[in-house]
């Protein structure tokens, strides 16, 4: 175990992978890309394999061993993915692509699991994914799912403790917490007068949308903007809006909420002094909104300003 430990926190990691093509049926283009990538990007040059008369070959560096996906592009754009997977550590990779199964992967000449500890660590991951998502199913069973995450705050939460995976499933756990029906966290947050306080203080008794912004976020402000004649209709009837923006210089928030025309004050998240994204389990690279009700209860997470109207009025008992 300790000699795995060590092995995580070598400065540098090559991986070789090589793959031979079984079948034609889904083109020679394939995806090799770390596990967690968002697949709407899968056009990214750098994930990007060509197969040549059946044959391929891709390089990975990395700081620590990462687990990988690999897949052809064509499945993913039909939906209908053989997904494989694999750890890239210090190893040689050798993957077989077939029509209508997954990859069989050999790594340094035998199949297995290679990095068992860290497999365990990705598993918690996959189990918070299915538990995010388990509400659409009738009667799911999510015990096992839950176990997962109880035996990692347990005994997992120490192996490998520098890889950015657990801050992967710090992120998702967060937001599998922070569903429509749960309660809202409390968090201490700056306000206007730069002073410590409990996010909850700047709500009570309100419904209040939680506006996690910046001013690098295109998308983000978009949905602020869209949410600016909502708010002028409803903020003498019990609806506020407690922004804060995450950024690198306070004057970026300033000359952003200047140019968007906010009717609202934020709040400010200097240089991610008090987690704010990463408890709330928002993106790295963009923001979120969650409304609440007056008693603390999450009633969306929807960013659409015409999805939150009617839930804003309904909880304002207006008709």
């Amino acid at each position: 175990m300790f000699a795995l430990v060590a092995m995580v926190g070598q400065a540098q990691v090559k991986c070789h992978v090589e793959g031979t093509l079984e079948t034609d049926a889904w083109g020679d283009d394939i995806i090799i890309c770390e596990a967690g990538t968002d697949l709407r990007v899968v056009d990214d040059p750098r994930f990007h394999v060509k197969a040549k008369e059946g044959r391929f070959a891709y390089d990975i560096e990395t700081d620590f061993p990462r687990l990988y996906n690999i897949f052809f592009l064509k499945q993913y754009e039909t939906g209908r993915l053989f997904l494989g997977k694999f750890i890239a550590g210090n190893c040689n990779v050798s993957v077989t692509m077939y029509e209508d199964k997954k990859p069989c992967i050999v790594i340094n000449g035998e199949k297995g699991c290679k990095h068992p500890l860290l497999w365990k660590l990705y598993d918690v991951l996959d189990a918070i994914h299915v538990l995010k998502h388990s509400d659409a199913y009738a009667d799911f069973d999510k015990s096992q799912y839950e176990q997962c995450l109880t035996i990692y705050h347990d005994t997992l939460i120490n192996y490998y403790p520098d890889h950015p995976v657990h801050e992967q499933i710090a992120y998702a756990e967060a937001a599998y917490r922070l569903q429509p029906g749960k309660p809202y966290i409390d968090y201490n947050v700056r306000n206007t007068d730069g002073k410590l306080v409990p996010i909850s203080t700047l709500f009570q008794g309100k419904v209040a949308l939680i506006d996690l912004w910046a001013s690098w976020c295109g998308p983000c402000r978009q949905h602020s903007i869209a949410m600016i004649p909502i708010y002028k209709r409803y903020k003498d009837k019990g609806f506020t809006v407690v922004a804060i923006a995450r950024e690198k210089k306070a004057e970026a928030m300033q000359k952003a909420m200047e140019h968007d025309g906010y009717p609202w004050s934020s709040l400010l998240e200097l240089n991610d002094e008090n987690q704010v994204w990463r408890k709330n389990g928002a993106d790295n690279a963009g923001g979120a909104m969650f409304l609440i009700d007056r008693d603390g209860t999450i009633l969306s997470t929807s960013t659409d300003a015409e999805e939150l109207e009617p839930i804003i009025k309904k909880a304002l008992n207006i008709k």
